[in-house]
């Protein structure tokens, strides 16, 4: 057992105890608001973007908006167009519409677990454990990874992971975290995936 097993295993006790003692309904709250709670509406407008892009309705609004702007034929309205406000308006109406069911579905859940009652206490406490333990792994994910950016796979940080009891060594080198980061930059660059032959 090495020192990063150690560190798993704090890590695990502190979210049994913690989780327990605070509860889903808290944690659901303290991780969904604030600066996390914007970048869960981010991920969520980022997955849903070319879906309802694509739904009619918000088609014919978009033309709407594009015809009017080329009508009126001013200088600003151009500069508009050529910067794709529509596209612009769309994820902003998106973003907003996201933000706004995200706080609802919070609020309605976080409060049913909260509820005064035995059975759902220690519901609450149980979910409460799982939630914390997951946001750790994720949080542990994505450090994994922007070590493995700033000091390369096999670095010195990878050899102080081998040979550990919760195989660490092959979480860092086969991090999920990255395939995410890998299928944005593609997206954003415009890549395509090479044929198969």
């Amino acid at each position: 057992m090495i020192t990063a097993d150690l560190v798993v295993i704090g890590a695990i006790a502190f979210c049994i105890i913690v989780g327990a003692i605070v509860g889903f309904g808290k944690e659901l709250r303290f991780f969904t608001s604030g600066v996390f709670g914007k970048i869960i509406s981010v991920v969520v407008c980022y997955f849903l973007y070319g879906i309802v892009l694509n739904w009619s309705f918000v088609q014919v609004l978009m033309l709407k908006l594009t015809t009017a702007l080329s009508e009126n034929g001013s200088w600003i309205c151009n500069i508009l167009l050529s910067i794709r406000i529509d596209l612009i308006a769309f994820g902003v109406v998106l973003f907003a519409a996201v933000q706004i069911l995200r706080s609802l579905v919070v609020a309605i859940i976080s409060h049913v677990f909260e509820i005064n009652n035995k059975f759902i206490s220690v519901i609450n406490r149980l979910l409460g454990v799982v939630l914390l333990a997951a946001f750790v792994v994720i949080f542990a994910l994505v450090a994994f990874q922007i070590i493995a950016w700033t000091s390369g796979v096999d670095g010195a940080f990878y050899q102080s992971l081998n040979g550990s009891a919760f195989k660490l060594d092959e979480v860092f080198r086969n991090n999920p975290v990255n395939s995410i980061f890998e299928s944005i930059r593609m997206q954003f660059a415009g890549d395509t995936a090479p044929a198969e032959e």
